[in-house]
Protein backbone atom coordinates (compact mmCIF):
# COMPACT_ATOMS: atom_id res chain seq x y z
CA UNK A 1 0.00 0.00 0.00
CA UNK A 2 2.68 2.25 0.94
CA UNK A 3 4.90 1.36 -2.33
CA UNK A 4 1.15 2.29 -4.32
CA UNK A 5 1.26 5.69 -2.51
CA UNK A 6 4.90 6.21 -3.15
CA UNK A 7 4.36 5.52 -6.83
CA UNK A 8 1.40 7.77 -7.36
CA UNK A 9 3.11 10.67 -6.23
CA UNK A 10 6.30 9.90 -8.60
CA UNK A 11 3.66 9.86 -10.98
CA UNK A 12 2.21 13.30 -9.78
CA UNK A 13 5.57 15.00 -10.00
CA UNK A 14 6.07 13.52 -13.51
CA UNK A 15 2.56 15.05 -14.57
CA UNK A 16 2.91 18.16 -13.43
CA UNK A 17 6.51 18.96 -14.38
CA UNK A 18 5.17 17.82 -18.20
CA UNK A 19 2.80 20.46 -17.23
CA UNK A 20 5.65 22.90 -16.67
CA UNK A 21 7.27 22.49 -19.56
CA UNK A 22 4.17 22.59 -21.97
CA UNK A 23 3.45 26.01 -20.35
CA UNK A 24 7.15 27.25 -21.11
CA UNK A 25 6.85 25.92 -24.43
CA UNK A 26 3.89 27.55 -25.48
CA UNK A 27 5.12 30.80 -23.41
CA UNK A 28 8.40 30.70 -26.05
CA UNK A 29 6.63 29.63 -28.93
CA UNK A 30 3.73 32.85 -29.07
CA UNK A 31 6.49 35.19 -27.65
CA UNK A 32 8.66 34.51 -31.38
CA UNK A 33 5.22 34.14 -33.10
CA UNK A 34 5.19 36.82 -36.11
CA UNK A 35 1.50 38.00 -36.30
CA UNK A 36 -0.26 41.38 -36.02
CA UNK A 37 -1.26 41.58 -32.79
CA UNK A 38 2.02 40.39 -31.31
CA UNK A 39 1.63 42.84 -28.14
CA UNK A 40 -1.32 40.26 -26.88
CA UNK A 41 0.17 37.16 -27.59
CA UNK A 42 3.35 38.70 -26.31
CA UNK A 43 1.14 39.33 -22.92
CA UNK A 44 -0.04 36.05 -22.82
CA UNK A 45 3.23 34.38 -23.39
CA UNK A 46 4.78 36.16 -20.45
CA UNK A 47 1.91 34.94 -18.00
CA UNK A 48 2.65 31.15 -19.53
CA UNK A 49 6.04 31.79 -18.59
CA UNK A 50 6.03 33.19 -15.15
CA UNK A 51 3.33 30.60 -14.01
CA UNK A 52 5.29 27.65 -15.43
CA UNK A 53 6.93 26.39 -12.77
CA UNK A 54 3.65 26.28 -10.44
CA UNK A 55 2.05 23.09 -11.37
CA UNK A 56 6.30 21.19 -11.09
CA UNK A 57 6.93 23.41 -7.87
CA UNK A 58 3.35 22.83 -6.55
CA UNK A 59 3.21 18.98 -7.00
CA UNK A 60 6.80 18.65 -6.12
CA UNK A 61 5.83 20.09 -2.37
CA UNK A 62 2.62 18.03 -1.64
CA UNK A 63 4.71 14.93 -3.24
CA UNK A 64 7.29 15.54 -0.28
CA UNK A 65 4.68 16.29 2.18
CA UNK A 66 2.58 13.01 1.08
CA UNK A 67 6.21 11.24 0.93
CA UNK A 68 7.13 12.45 4.84
CA UNK A 69 3.26 11.42 5.73
CA UNK A 70 3.97 7.71 4.14
CA UNK A 71 7.52 7.52 5.88
CA UNK A 72 5.57 8.08 9.61
CA UNK A 73 3.04 5.92 8.92
CA UNK A 74 4.88 3.27 7.31
CA UNK A 75 7.52 3.79 10.36
CA UNK A 76 4.18 3.63 12.89
CA UNK A 77 3.34 0.12 11.24
CA UNK A 78 6.55 -1.28 11.48
CA UNK A 79 8.51 0.23 14.18
CA UNK A 80 7.13 -0.25 18.46
CA UNK A 81 6.97 3.32 19.07
CA UNK A 82 8.82 2.91 22.86
CA UNK A 83 11.54 1.59 21.50
CA UNK A 84 12.12 2.61 17.54
CA UNK A 85 13.04 -1.24 16.85
CA UNK A 86 10.79 -3.43 14.84
CA UNK A 87 7.60 -4.48 16.39
CA UNK A 88 6.31 -8.27 16.40
CA UNK A 89 4.45 -8.24 13.54
CA UNK A 90 7.30 -6.91 11.29
CA UNK A 91 9.89 -9.23 13.16
CA UNK A 92 7.77 -12.35 12.02
CA UNK A 93 7.65 -11.27 8.41
CA UNK A 94 11.45 -10.42 8.56
CA UNK A 95 12.03 -13.93 10.15
CA UNK A 96 9.95 -15.76 7.13
CA UNK A 97 11.91 -13.84 4.07
CA UNK A 98 15.02 -14.94 6.34
CA UNK A 99 14.55 -18.42 6.50
CA UNK A 100 13.34 -19.07 2.73
CA UNK A 101 16.66 -16.90 1.51
CA UNK A 102 18.76 -19.05 3.88
CA UNK A 103 17.37 -21.77 2.10
CA UNK A 104 17.75 -20.43 -1.28
CA UNK A 105 21.15 -19.74 -0.47
CA UNK A 106 21.70 -22.48 1.64
CA UNK A 107 23.89 -20.41 4.78
CA UNK A 108 22.88 -20.75 8.17
CA UNK A 109 21.33 -17.84 10.27
CA UNK A 110 20.81 -17.33 13.74
CA UNK A 111 17.99 -16.16 16.20
CA UNK A 112 17.93 -15.11 19.31
CA UNK A 113 15.14 -14.46 21.75
CA UNK A 114 15.92 -11.94 24.81
CA UNK A 115 14.19 -11.22 28.06
CA UNK A 116 14.97 -8.93 30.61
CA UNK A 117 15.90 -10.49 34.35
CA UNK A 118 13.25 -9.38 37.13
CA UNK A 119 11.83 -6.74 34.77
CA UNK A 120 8.42 -7.30 36.54
CA UNK A 121 9.81 -6.50 40.27
CA UNK A 122 11.99 -3.37 38.60
CA UNK A 123 8.38 -2.55 37.22
CA UNK A 124 6.74 -2.87 40.33
CA UNK A 125 8.82 -1.08 42.44
CA UNK A 126 10.22 1.93 40.27
CA UNK A 127 6.68 2.57 38.51
CA UNK A 128 5.79 2.10 34.70
CA UNK A 129 8.06 5.17 33.92
CA UNK A 130 11.12 4.01 34.68
CA UNK A 131 10.56 0.68 33.62
CA UNK A 132 9.93 2.59 30.08
CA UNK A 133 12.79 4.18 30.35
CA UNK A 134 15.08 0.75 31.10
CA UNK A 135 13.53 -1.03 28.12
CA UNK A 136 14.84 2.24 25.72
CA UNK A 137 18.22 1.52 27.18
CA UNK A 138 17.92 -2.35 26.98
CA UNK A 139 17.18 -1.36 22.85
CA UNK A 140 20.19 0.83 22.61
CA UNK A 141 22.37 -1.20 23.89
CA UNK A 142 21.32 -4.36 21.79
CA UNK A 143 21.26 -2.54 18.66
CA UNK A 144 25.19 -1.32 19.34
CA UNK A 145 25.69 -5.01 20.35
CA UNK A 146 24.58 -7.07 17.38
CA UNK A 147 26.64 -6.73 13.82
CA UNK A 148 25.66 -4.04 11.05
CA UNK A 149 23.64 -5.80 9.28
CA UNK A 150 21.50 -7.96 12.22
CA UNK A 151 17.95 -7.41 13.56
CA UNK A 152 16.85 -6.44 16.48
CA UNK A 153 13.31 -6.16 17.66
CA UNK A 154 11.07 -5.85 20.39
CA UNK A 155 8.46 -8.77 20.55
CA UNK A 156 6.79 -8.08 23.54
CA UNK A 157 7.02 -6.33 27.15
CA UNK A 158 10.48 -6.97 28.27
CA UNK A 159 10.90 -9.45 25.37
CA UNK A 160 13.48 -9.00 22.16
CA UNK A 161 14.30 -10.72 19.45
CA UNK A 162 17.21 -10.09 16.51
CA UNK A 163 18.00 -12.12 13.43
CA UNK A 164 21.79 -12.71 12.86
CA UNK A 165 21.81 -12.87 8.94
CA UNK A 166 24.74 -15.76 7.43
CA UNK A 167 25.59 -16.43 11.84
CA UNK A 168 26.66 -19.84 12.32
CA UNK A 169 26.47 -21.24 15.95
CA UNK A 170 30.14 -19.95 16.89
CA UNK A 171 29.30 -16.21 15.89
CA UNK A 172 26.00 -16.60 17.24
CA UNK A 173 27.66 -17.33 20.88
CA UNK A 174 30.01 -14.59 20.52
CA UNK A 175 26.95 -11.79 19.70
CA UNK A 176 24.74 -13.38 22.27
CA UNK A 177 27.44 -12.63 24.89
CA UNK A 178 28.57 -9.53 24.09
CA UNK A 179 24.78 -8.23 24.45
CA UNK A 180 24.94 -10.33 27.54
CA UNK A 181 28.40 -8.54 28.28
CA UNK A 182 26.71 -4.73 27.43
CA UNK A 183 23.88 -5.16 30.27
CA UNK A 184 25.42 -6.77 33.10
CA UNK A 185 27.95 -3.45 32.81
CA UNK A 186 25.45 -0.59 32.29
CA UNK A 187 23.64 1.32 34.87
CA UNK A 188 20.61 3.25 34.60
CA UNK A 189 20.87 6.52 36.83
CA UNK A 190 17.47 7.71 39.21
CA UNK A 191 16.39 11.29 39.66
CA UNK A 192 17.60 10.22 43.68
CA UNK A 193 20.64 8.78 42.47
CA UNK A 194 19.61 4.97 42.46
CA UNK A 195 21.56 3.02 39.89
CA UNK A 196 19.79 0.33 38.59
CA UNK A 197 21.16 -2.77 36.79
CA UNK A 198 19.45 -5.80 35.29
CA UNK A 199 21.02 -9.04 33.15
CA UNK A 200 19.19 -10.55 30.22
CA UNK A 201 18.76 -14.47 29.21
CA UNK A 202 19.18 -15.63 26.29
CA UNK A 203 17.61 -18.70 23.94
CA UNK A 204 19.37 -19.62 20.84
CA UNK A 205 18.58 -21.28 17.94
CA UNK A 206 20.27 -21.66 14.18
CA UNK A 207 18.64 -22.57 11.18
CA UNK A 208 18.55 -25.09 9.67
CA UNK A 209 20.81 -27.13 11.85
CA UNK A 210 18.01 -26.79 15.11
CA UNK A 211 14.93 -25.98 13.06
CA UNK A 212 13.01 -26.38 9.36
CA UNK A 213 10.41 -23.37 9.27
CA UNK A 214 10.61 -20.07 10.85
CA UNK A 215 7.70 -20.99 13.49
CA UNK A 216 9.55 -23.63 14.92
CA UNK A 217 12.98 -21.62 14.96
CA UNK A 218 10.99 -19.57 17.38
CA UNK A 219 9.57 -21.82 19.51
CA UNK A 220 13.11 -23.45 19.82
CA UNK A 221 14.40 -20.63 21.03
CA UNK A 222 12.15 -19.53 22.97
CA UNK A 223 12.15 -22.78 24.78
CA UNK A 224 15.67 -22.53 24.96
CA UNK A 225 15.35 -18.95 26.90
CA UNK A 226 13.29 -20.51 29.40
CA UNK A 227 15.40 -23.01 30.12
CA UNK A 228 18.33 -19.83 30.43
CA UNK A 229 16.27 -18.42 32.85
CA UNK A 230 15.74 -21.79 35.35
CA UNK A 231 19.62 -22.29 34.99
CA UNK A 232 19.34 -18.91 37.40
CA UNK A 233 19.16 -15.97 34.77
CA UNK A 234 22.08 -14.18 32.78
CA UNK A 235 22.30 -17.06 31.43
CA UNK A 236 22.75 -18.36 27.48
CA UNK A 237 21.44 -21.41 26.45
CA UNK A 238 22.06 -23.26 23.30
CA UNK A 239 19.73 -26.68 21.76
CA UNK A 240 21.35 -30.05 22.96
CA UNK A 241 20.97 -32.43 19.97
CA UNK A 242 18.29 -34.09 22.20
CA UNK A 243 16.27 -30.64 22.10
CA UNK A 244 16.59 -30.68 18.64
CA UNK A 245 14.47 -33.64 17.41
CA UNK A 246 12.47 -34.37 20.28
CA UNK A 247 11.39 -30.72 21.14
CA UNK A 248 10.29 -29.88 17.79
CA UNK A 249 8.67 -33.06 17.33
CA UNK A 250 6.35 -32.40 20.33
CA UNK A 251 6.19 -28.97 19.29
CA UNK A 252 5.44 -30.00 15.60
CA UNK A 253 2.96 -32.86 16.75
CA UNK A 254 0.76 -29.91 18.81
CA UNK A 255 0.35 -26.94 16.38
CA UNK A 256 -0.88 -30.30 14.29
CA UNK A 257 -3.20 -30.91 16.99
CA UNK A 258 -4.39 -27.56 18.01
CA UNK A 259 -4.49 -26.14 13.60
CA UNK A 260 -7.16 -29.36 13.28
CA UNK A 261 -8.88 -28.56 16.27
CA UNK A 262 -9.94 -25.32 14.64
CA UNK A 263 -10.02 -26.19 11.17
CA UNK A 264 -12.60 -29.42 12.09
CA UNK A 265 -14.40 -27.62 14.96
CA UNK A 266 -18.10 -28.46 13.59
CA UNK A 267 -17.30 -31.80 14.28
CA UNK A 268 -16.99 -30.26 18.11
CA UNK A 269 -12.85 -31.08 18.56
CA UNK A 270 -12.74 -28.91 21.10
CA UNK A 271 -14.87 -29.72 23.49
CA UNK A 272 -16.27 -27.97 27.18
CA UNK A 273 -15.94 -29.64 29.91
CA UNK A 274 -17.47 -28.17 33.48
CA UNK A 275 -16.30 -28.34 37.15
CA UNK A 276 -19.04 -27.84 39.62
CA UNK A 277 -18.46 -25.25 42.20
CA UNK A 278 -19.83 -25.40 45.62
CA UNK A 279 -21.27 -23.89 48.66
CA UNK A 280 -18.98 -25.49 51.16
CA UNK A 281 -21.86 -24.81 53.96
CA UNK A 282 -24.98 -25.86 51.87
CA UNK A 283 -22.90 -28.22 49.60
CA UNK A 284 -25.15 -26.60 46.76
CA UNK A 285 -23.79 -26.54 43.40
CA UNK A 286 -24.04 -23.33 41.91
CA UNK A 287 -21.91 -22.44 39.83
CA UNK A 288 -19.32 -24.05 36.99
CA UNK A 289 -15.99 -23.76 35.92
CA UNK A 290 -15.31 -24.08 31.77
CA UNK A 291 -12.41 -26.16 30.69
CA UNK A 292 -10.82 -26.63 27.58
CA UNK A 293 -10.15 -29.72 26.02
CA UNK A 294 -9.65 -31.31 22.71
CA UNK A 295 -10.99 -34.34 21.73
CA UNK A 296 -8.70 -36.30 18.96
CA UNK A 297 -10.63 -39.41 18.00
CA UNK A 298 -12.03 -40.41 21.23
CA UNK A 299 -8.83 -39.43 23.12
CA UNK A 300 -9.20 -36.06 25.43
CA UNK A 301 -6.49 -33.82 25.71
CA UNK A 302 -6.23 -31.55 29.02
CA UNK A 303 -5.63 -27.93 28.34
CA UNK A 304 -2.21 -28.20 30.37
CA UNK A 305 -0.71 -30.03 27.36
CA UNK A 306 -1.13 -27.47 24.41
CA UNK A 307 -2.49 -23.91 26.10
CA UNK A 308 1.37 -22.63 26.00
CA UNK A 309 1.30 -23.59 22.60
CA UNK A 310 -1.45 -22.03 21.47
CA UNK A 311 -0.42 -19.07 22.98
CA UNK A 312 2.54 -19.06 21.34
CA UNK A 313 1.28 -19.91 18.03
CA UNK A 314 -1.46 -16.94 18.76
CA UNK A 315 -4.01 -19.45 18.32
CA UNK A 316 -5.44 -18.93 21.98
CA UNK A 317 -8.21 -16.25 21.53
CA UNK A 318 -10.12 -18.93 18.76
CA UNK A 319 -9.39 -21.34 21.08
CA UNK A 320 -11.57 -19.06 23.81
CA UNK A 321 -14.37 -18.07 20.81
CA UNK A 322 -14.58 -21.73 20.40
CA UNK A 323 -15.06 -23.04 23.42
CA UNK A 324 -17.00 -19.89 24.78
CA UNK A 325 -19.87 -20.88 21.99
CA UNK A 326 -19.68 -24.56 22.61
CA UNK A 327 -20.33 -24.36 26.45
CA UNK A 328 -23.08 -21.76 25.87
CA UNK A 329 -24.59 -24.48 23.20
CA UNK A 330 -24.63 -27.20 26.18
CA UNK A 331 -26.16 -24.70 28.65
CA UNK A 332 -28.96 -23.62 26.66
CA UNK A 333 -29.42 -27.39 25.29
CA UNK A 334 -29.49 -28.28 29.45
CA UNK A 335 -31.54 -25.18 29.75
CA UNK A 336 -28.81 -24.06 32.63
CA UNK A 337 -28.84 -20.08 33.59
CA UNK A 338 -26.61 -20.36 36.66
CA UNK A 339 -22.78 -19.29 36.33
CA UNK A 340 -20.27 -19.74 34.34
CA UNK A 341 -16.38 -19.35 35.15
CA UNK A 342 -14.26 -19.33 32.14
CA UNK A 343 -10.31 -19.10 31.99
CA UNK A 344 -9.03 -16.60 29.67
CA UNK A 345 -5.60 -15.82 28.89
CA UNK A 346 -4.31 -12.64 28.62
CA UNK A 347 -2.85 -13.31 25.64
CA UNK A 348 -5.81 -13.35 23.75
CA UNK A 349 -7.07 -10.15 24.98
CA UNK A 350 -4.09 -8.48 22.47
CA UNK A 351 -6.05 -9.81 19.39
CA UNK A 352 -8.40 -6.67 18.37
CA UNK A 353 -11.37 -8.48 17.58
CA UNK A 354 -11.28 -10.76 20.93
CA UNK A 355 -13.90 -8.13 22.75
CA UNK A 356 -16.18 -7.48 19.89
CA UNK A 357 -16.56 -11.38 18.96
CA UNK A 358 -17.20 -11.73 22.45
CA UNK A 359 -19.88 -9.52 22.96
CA UNK A 360 -21.19 -10.87 19.67
CA UNK A 361 -21.33 -14.36 21.03
CA UNK A 362 -23.27 -13.06 24.31
CA UNK A 363 -25.90 -11.52 22.19
CA UNK A 364 -26.17 -14.30 19.82
CA UNK A 365 -27.01 -16.96 22.62
CA UNK A 366 -29.06 -14.29 24.74
CA UNK A 367 -26.60 -14.57 27.60
CA UNK A 368 -26.40 -12.00 30.50
CA UNK A 369 -22.87 -10.40 30.67
CA UNK A 370 -23.73 -11.29 34.68
CA UNK A 371 -23.48 -15.26 34.14
CA UNK A 372 -19.98 -15.05 33.40
CA UNK A 373 -16.87 -14.79 35.49
CA UNK A 374 -13.74 -14.26 33.76
CA UNK A 375 -10.71 -15.70 35.66
CA UNK A 376 -7.46 -14.06 35.43
CA UNK A 377 -4.44 -15.70 36.22
CA UNK A 378 -2.10 -14.21 38.61
CA UNK A 379 1.02 -15.32 37.01
CA UNK A 380 -0.04 -14.09 33.44
CA UNK A 381 -1.37 -10.92 34.87
CA UNK A 382 1.83 -9.66 36.75
CA UNK A 383 3.56 -9.65 32.89
CA UNK A 384 0.48 -7.70 31.45
CA UNK A 385 -0.99 -5.24 34.27
CA UNK A 386 -1.54 -2.93 32.53
CA UNK A 387 -3.67 -4.53 29.58
CA UNK A 388 -5.30 -6.39 31.79
CA UNK A 389 -6.47 -4.06 34.28
CA UNK A 390 -7.66 -1.96 30.72
CA UNK A 391 -9.55 -5.30 29.90
CA UNK A 392 -11.08 -5.45 33.39
CA UNK A 393 -12.42 -2.20 34.11
CA UNK A 394 -13.89 -2.11 30.66
CA UNK A 395 -16.11 -5.14 30.67
CA UNK A 396 -16.86 -5.02 34.38
CA UNK A 397 -18.79 -1.06 33.76
CA UNK A 398 -20.87 -3.81 31.54
CA UNK A 399 -21.71 -6.40 33.81
CA UNK A 400 -19.15 -8.98 33.43
CA UNK A 401 -17.35 -10.03 36.23
CA UNK A 402 -14.04 -11.42 37.32
CA UNK A 403 -11.74 -13.33 39.53
CA UNK A 404 -8.10 -13.87 40.00
CA UNK A 405 -7.01 -16.90 39.51
CA UNK A 406 -4.03 -18.71 41.64
CA UNK A 407 -4.33 -15.68 44.40
CA UNK A 408 -1.57 -15.98 46.62
CA UNK A 409 1.14 -17.83 44.48
CA UNK A 410 2.87 -14.64 43.43
CA UNK A 411 5.05 -11.89 45.17
CA UNK A 412 1.76 -9.18 44.11
CA UNK A 413 -1.04 -10.40 45.02
CA UNK A 414 -2.19 -7.87 47.19
CA UNK A 415 -1.20 -5.61 44.69
CA UNK A 416 -4.05 -6.33 42.64
CA UNK A 417 -6.67 -5.91 44.91
CA UNK A 418 -6.08 -2.38 44.41
CA UNK A 419 -5.39 -2.85 40.36
CA UNK A 420 -8.59 -5.11 39.60
CA UNK A 421 -12.00 -4.52 40.79
CA UNK A 422 -12.58 -8.58 40.88
CA UNK A 423 -15.89 -10.06 42.30
CA UNK A 424 -13.87 -13.49 43.44
CA UNK A 425 -10.60 -14.86 44.66
CA UNK A 426 -9.70 -18.18 43.81
CA UNK A 427 -6.93 -19.30 46.54
CA UNK A 428 -3.93 -20.82 44.51
CA UNK A 429 -4.43 -24.98 45.04
CA UNK A 430 -0.99 -25.19 46.60
CA UNK A 431 -2.13 -23.67 49.99
CA UNK A 432 -5.60 -25.89 50.10
CA UNK A 433 -3.57 -28.94 49.29
CA UNK A 434 -1.19 -28.45 52.24
CA UNK A 435 -4.37 -28.03 54.89
CA UNK A 436 -4.87 -31.32 56.47
CA UNK A 437 -1.75 -32.59 58.63
CA UNK A 438 -2.16 -29.52 60.96
CA UNK A 439 0.48 -27.16 59.15
CA UNK A 440 -0.19 -23.74 61.15
CA UNK A 441 1.38 -21.30 58.06
CA UNK A 442 -0.67 -22.78 55.15
CA UNK A 443 -3.85 -22.42 57.37
CA UNK A 444 -3.10 -19.20 58.52
CA UNK A 445 -2.34 -17.93 55.04
CA UNK A 446 -5.71 -19.58 53.69
CA UNK A 447 -7.48 -18.23 56.75
CA UNK A 448 -6.02 -14.22 56.34
CA UNK A 449 -7.05 -14.87 52.81
CA UNK A 450 -10.59 -15.55 53.53
CA UNK A 451 -10.91 -13.29 56.65
CA UNK A 452 -9.48 -10.37 54.36
CA UNK A 453 -11.85 -10.80 51.45
CA UNK A 454 -15.06 -10.96 53.08
CA UNK A 455 -14.41 -7.80 54.65
CA UNK A 456 -14.12 -6.32 51.23
CA UNK A 457 -16.46 -7.82 50.16
CA UNK A 458 -14.88 -10.28 48.11
CA UNK A 459 -15.86 -14.05 47.54
CA UNK A 460 -12.95 -16.65 48.19
CA UNK A 461 -12.82 -20.18 46.14
CA UNK A 462 -10.61 -23.54 47.12
CA UNK A 463 -8.99 -25.05 44.18
CA UNK A 464 -7.70 -28.97 44.49
CA UNK A 465 -10.43 -29.81 47.23
CA UNK A 466 -9.41 -33.43 46.84
CA UNK A 467 -11.00 -35.01 49.63
CA UNK A 468 -13.26 -34.80 52.73
CA UNK A 469 -10.86 -33.69 55.01
CA UNK A 470 -9.80 -30.60 52.87
CA UNK A 471 -13.05 -29.67 52.76
CA UNK A 472 -13.65 -29.54 56.46
CA UNK A 473 -10.91 -27.61 56.80
CA UNK A 474 -11.55 -25.01 54.11
CA UNK A 475 -15.04 -24.60 55.65
CA UNK A 476 -13.15 -23.62 58.91
CA UNK A 477 -10.39 -21.14 57.27
CA UNK A 478 -13.75 -19.08 56.10
CA UNK A 479 -13.74 -19.78 52.80
CA UNK A 480 -17.03 -19.30 50.89
CA UNK A 481 -16.84 -22.00 48.05
CA UNK A 482 -14.89 -25.07 46.23
CA UNK A 483 -14.35 -27.24 43.63
CA UNK A 484 -12.07 -30.07 42.95
CA UNK A 485 -11.63 -33.71 42.20
CA UNK A 486 -13.60 -35.20 45.72
CA UNK A 487 -16.46 -32.96 44.67
CA UNK A 488 -16.63 -33.89 41.37
CA UNK A 489 -14.33 -34.33 38.17
CA UNK A 490 -14.87 -32.32 35.28
CA UNK A 491 -17.47 -33.60 32.78
CA UNK A 492 -18.44 -32.41 29.12
CA UNK A 493 -22.04 -32.76 31.17
CA UNK A 494 -24.06 -30.17 33.21
CA UNK A 495 -25.28 -31.88 35.90
CA UNK A 496 -26.78 -29.02 37.85
CA UNK A 497 -29.93 -30.67 38.66
CA UNK A 498 -28.88 -33.89 40.06
CA UNK A 499 -26.34 -32.35 42.50
CA UNK A 500 -26.80 -30.59 45.81
CA UNK A 501 -29.99 -29.50 47.66
CA UNK A 502 -32.02 -29.88 44.45
CA UNK A 503 -32.75 -25.81 44.40
CA UNK A 504 -33.22 -24.71 40.78
CA UNK A 505 -31.21 -23.08 38.11
CA UNK A 506 -32.15 -19.21 39.14
CA UNK A 507 -32.34 -20.02 42.79
CA UNK A 508 -28.87 -21.42 42.56
CA UNK A 509 -27.92 -18.35 40.55
CA UNK A 510 -29.36 -15.73 43.07
CA UNK A 511 -27.66 -17.67 45.94
CA UNK A 512 -24.57 -17.46 44.45
CA UNK A 513 -24.97 -13.97 43.11
CA UNK A 514 -25.77 -13.13 47.09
Amino acid sequence: MVGTDRTTASLLIAAAVIASLCMAASGLYLLFFPVAAAWKLTALATVLLCLAPVPAGAAIILAKAVRNALTDAESFATRDPLTGLYNQHTFWDLLQYETQRSARQQYKFTLLHIDVDNFKLLNDKYGHEVGDRYLKDVAALLKTAVRKGDIPARYAGDNFTAILPVCDEEQAYIVANRIMEFLRTHKMMLTDGTHLQETVSIGVAVFPSHAKDAQDLFLLADSMLAQAKSNGKDHLAFPSDQDNVELIKHLGEKHVMILDALRNNKRRKIVPYFQPIVDVRTKTVLAYEVLTRIDIEGRIIPAAEFIEAAENMGAIGRIDYNLIEQAFAVARERKFTGTLFLNLSPKALIIKEFIPTLRSLFRNFNVEPGAMVFEITERDTVKNIRLIEDFVRRLRNEGYRFAIDDFGSGYSSFQYLKSFPVDYLKVDGEFIKSLPGGKPVEREIVTSIAGMASRLGIKTIAEYVESAEILNEVTSAGIHYAQGYYIQRPSPELHFSSIGSGQTAAAQKAAFHG
